[in-house]
């Protein structure tokens, strides 16, 4: 699939969690994503004060695009064979990471906080693993494979 086939076909199933999705599917959206925020993080240091918090526009693309973006990973884990619950743990480590930093003192919580911090990052490297697995070429319990052969196209 060429790059704008890949986004317009991921944009269009932007909330559908079944099937699956190719590598290049989901990594194409992804550059768009970081595109799509380049663009808007521009926008908001001409038009607004920049600072290193997103603006309105960053903020805004970044509301529209987390159903496709979560929707996509959800069906790119389904084609390594994968639960999309998998994504549940590193996104809630994700936000408890910054609770748990900001509100250690002393030296314990502080060991405490610097293992939960490790331990986010090894669960975003292990997803990161299987986001960049090759899939099967056939059907497993999620659906037919998006790169197989198919006559029903």
């Amino acid at each position: 699939m060429r790059f704008f086939d890949s986004v317009s076909h991921t944009l269009r199933n932007y909330a559908e969690f079944s099937g699956r999705a190719s590598r290049s599917e989901f990594w194409n959206f992804f550059f768009l994503i970081l595109a799509a925020q380049f663009l808007a993080r521009l926008l908001d240091a001409i038009f607004f004060r920049w600072s290193p918090y997103a603006g309105p526009a960053s903020g805004l693309v970044a509301l529209l695009l987390l159903v496709p973006q979560i929707a996509v990973a959800v069906r790119r884990l389904h084609d390594v064979n994968r639960s999309g619950r998998e994504l549940l743990a590193p996104c809630l480590l994700l936000v408890a990471a910054p609770l748990v930093i900001g509100l250690s003192r002393g030296f314990l919580p502080q060991i405490v906080a610097l293992g939960l911090a490790g331990l986010t990052l090894l669960m975003f490297g292990n997803l990161l693993l299987q986001l960049t697995r090759r899939g099967g070429t056939v059907p497993n319990r999620y659906g037919a494979s998006p790169t197989a052969f198919s006559f029903a196209r």
